[in-house]
């Protein structure tokens, strides 16, 4: 496969959403995937960077695949220990509404880069959030009132959503306290978005050990979709945890190579 690094424009600290291309060496197969990571999250080829390892998976099948990282104050997070201190490092001023601008740059670039191809959102946590918010094409909105220079609402034929819900469970609630989350949106407009959502197709995958969400938060979405069975799926993967990183509180693969099986499956019907 081949790999590129381009940039989009980003809306805080360094001003760039860092896209790393993965495309098929004979051209890709049906839709394209745009990978968004989780809140604070860091999206890079690295080893051991669970977004790269999915685009590369994805584009050995032959599809072609782009993670973002979104802008920052830096991008060492190796450097910390501390998954709060990191937080405040690199995004401290940064809010959701901000984040949300980023994806939708992000999302422009790789329409632009792939413009014959169905464009499917594969969102990690917050990133899910987004891609419901951008699918229900309500991220203009949230943008602009913000006072950023609002994006065109662009649309996405599927949506894949790993580890989301409207409302964390109440001991993960001081998590919201941090950079990002402090300014989320209320969830009636992630309910809305997900209302009006028209898509080929959906996939939710929860965890039975999500410690930041319940199954029922995450349903609450899902439940929203206008679209009949045969076009959404919801996915339980026993014993995975918030990152899915781990089964049973052990560290394995299993829950990841358990999505991308699924994904992969959808999209070979696309």
């Amino acid at each position: 496969m081949k790999y590129e690094l381009a940039k989009a424009p980003g809306s805080f600290g360094d001003k760039e959403v860092l896209l790393h291309y993965f495309t098929p060496e004979k051209g890709g197969l049906g839709p394209a995937v745009l990978i968004l990571h989780g809140v604070h999250g860091r999206a890079c080829p690295g080893e051991g960077n669970k977004y790269g390892f999915l685009a590369g998976e994805l584009a050995s099948k032959g599809y072609d695949v782009c993670i973002a990282e979104s802008s920052r104050l830096r991008r060492d997070k190796e450097s910390f220990d501390d998954r709060s201190e990191w937080a405040f490092a690199a995004f401290r001023g940064k809010t959701f509404a901000m984040e949300l601008f980023d994806a939708c740059s992000a999302l422009r670039s790789f329409r632009e880069k792939y413009p014959g191809s169905r464009a499917v959102l594969w969102g990690f946590s917050l990133g899910g959030i987004i891609g419901a918010l951008i699918a229900g094409k309500k991220a203009a909105e949230i943008v602009s009132r913000a006072g950023l220079q609002s994006p065109a609402d662009i649309g996405l034929e599927g949506l894949v959503v790993s580890g989301s819900g409207d409302e964390l469970r109440p001991e993960a609630e001081l998590s919201l306290r941090l950079p990002v989350l402090d300014s989320l949106c209320h969830r009636s407009e992630l309910h809305e978005a997900a209302s009006r959502a028209y898509l080929d197709f959906a996939l939710f995958f929860y965890g039975t050990l999500d410690e930041s969400f319940s199954e029922a938060s995450s349903r609450r979405i899902f439940d929203r979709l206008p679209l009949d069975a045969g076009r959404k799926e919801f996915c339980i993967i026993d014993g995975a945890d918030h990152p899915f990183r781990n089964k049973n509180g052990a560290p394995s693969a299993a829950p990841l190579m358990a999505m991308l099986a699924k994904t992969t499956e959808t999209l070979g019907r696309y």
